[in-house]
Parts: C-alpha cells; structure tokens; sequence
C-alpha cells in the first residue's frame, strides 16, 4: 500500500513539474507596450472573429470589454500620479491558467487543458452554452453568445501546432509579448520587475498563469481581477444561474416565467439543463467512437 502511495505522489510531483515548467507562457511588459494594438489586429486576423461595432471604453479602451469576437483588449488607464495624469497599459485576455477551475466544472467535459502547450482551449463541438465556465473563471474571461456558444483566447493552440508562437506575440512592433517555456517566462518577468520596480501578475494567481505580465502600476489600480493565489476547485454548488440562462434559447420567455414561481423551478430547471447536457454530450461521444 506504502508503494502505491508513493508511485502515485512520484506521479502527482512529475504532472506538476510538467505543467510548472514544460509548458508554455506570455510575458507582457508594460513598459515596453505604447498601446498600438496590433495584438487586438492580429488576433482578430488570425482567428478570423468578425468586427463588431464598438465604443471607447474608460479613456482611450477600445473595444470596453471581452467578447465572443474579442478574445484580447489592451486596457488603457490614466492614473494621477502628483500633478501628473500618466497613461499605463495592460493585457486583458485568457490567462490560461495552470490548473484551471474552467476544465474542472464543465459538465460535458468541453474544455481541456493541451498538455505540451498549456493552451487551455473550449471545444465548440463539445460546449452547451451552459455557463458554467463563466459562472467559475476567477478572471471572468469566457464569454458566451447564442449561435457561437462561450468563447475565448486559445493561445493560438493551432499555431503552436505549426512550430510558431501566437499571433498577438509574433507582430507586436516593441517586443512587449515574449514567448517561451513558462520557468523562462517566469525568471525573464522577475528579472524585469526588479530592473523596472513594476508589479508582477500572473505567477501565482490561482494556483499561476500562462499569462504572466511587468506591470506599471498594481493590478488594482489598472482594474485587473483581483485572484488569490491560491488554485481554484469545484465549488459545492454552483449558481443557479448558470443552469437557467443555458436553458433560455429552448424555452420560451413566458415558459420561464412560470416555471420560475417557487422551489420547483429551480428543480425544474436543473434537471432540464442536465438532460440537455447529457444528450448532448452521448451525441459528440457517439460520434467520435469509430
């Protein structure tokens, strides 16, 4: 039995140096970034996300937000710093994180974490739009739309694939995204804080990131998530508003209503959303067992 316990703690410390190390990750330097975008362009291009009408968020942030056509945004923020107002940048965008609660609460096992690359990618075959990946991300990354189901950075995994680093990486012009083996990116971003006095990101947020970023200022201040540095695991019960937004496009509004007076509803609407997560999910195994 001692054996056993032993191979099987060999096995856990040889997964997590594989994940901690092998795997791959962003370094974003905000000192070197002047806020061109071209990342924003890039990833668009290459993903080929559909333009969507947009507005000027805080300051000069264009688009506002994430959404299932923007998978990257350069945050642009003014701080008073004296009788100064300076201009800081950051990277909003998936942090492909180390163990990620996303894999961990999809019901039919949509998302999966590539184990050479660490891209953490959502399988669109796969997805039911159930929200629950939305409900967990401590980043409050995945975003969903009817007809596209949720939808999120992929770490350009089909990229990756080809031998080339993501496309964001590859055109930014001052070299302020790096790409490496994540204990490289790692070294490189604390060799950097230190040179620069900036805020480090992403190192041990939720348990550590594929995405690890120089910062100009603290994360609060540039309005990033505030994560703890600890890995997120299944929550005993999840919102029940994950379940009854992903039944929505197959009932109709007054339906809704109805079932929504008293407890029965919310049992009503957890096991309608657990049928069509089942369904769904023998559908897609059906089709993949030769």
């Amino acid at each position: 039995m001692q054996t056993f316990q032993n191979i099987r703690y060999a096995y856990v410390v040889l997964k997590r140096y594989e994940v901690n190390i092998l795997t791959k990750s962003i370094l974003y330097n905000a000192f070197r970034c002047i806020g061109c975008r071209a990342c924003q362009v890039a990833c668009k291009r290459w993903n080929e996300l559909k333009a969507e009408k947009t507005s000027l968020g805080e300051t000069w942030t264009n688009p506002p937000d994430l959404s299932s056509n923007t998978w990257n945004i350069i945050k642009i923020i003014e701080l008073k710093e004296g009788e100064e107002v300076k201009m800081h940048f950051s990277t909003y965008r998936c942090m492909h994180c180390l163990e990620p609660i996303c894999v961990k609460v999809c019901p039919p096992r949509a998302i999966m974490k590539d184990p050479e690359t660490g891209a953490v990618v959502i399988n669109s075959e796969r997805c039911v739009g159930c929200l629950a990946c939305v409900e967990a991300c401590p980043f409050k990354i995945p975003r969903f739309e009817r007809g596209l189901g949720t939808r999120k950075c992929t770490l350009c995994l089909d990229r990756l694939e080809l031998g080339l680093k993501p496309a964001c990486v590859e055109v930014c012009p001052t070299e302020a995204l790096e790409f490496d083996e994540r204990n490289k990116i790692v070294e490189r971003a604390k060799q950097l804080a230190s040179e620069t006095r900036g805020y480090l990101y992403g190192i041990e947020e939720a348990g550590g990131t594929g995405v690890i970023m120089v910062l100009t200022a603290s994360p609060e201040k540039l309005g990033l998530p505030i994560v703890a540095k600890k890995v997120y695991e299944v929550p005993e019960v999840m919102p029940i508003k994950t379940v009854t937004e992903a039944i929505q496009p197959t009932l109709s509004s007054e339906s809704l209503r109805n079932i929504a007076i008293g407890g029965l509803a919310i049992i009503a609407v957890g096991a309608v959303a657990a049928i069509i997560a089942r369904r769904r999910t023998r559908e897609i195994e059906s089709k993949e067992t030769p």
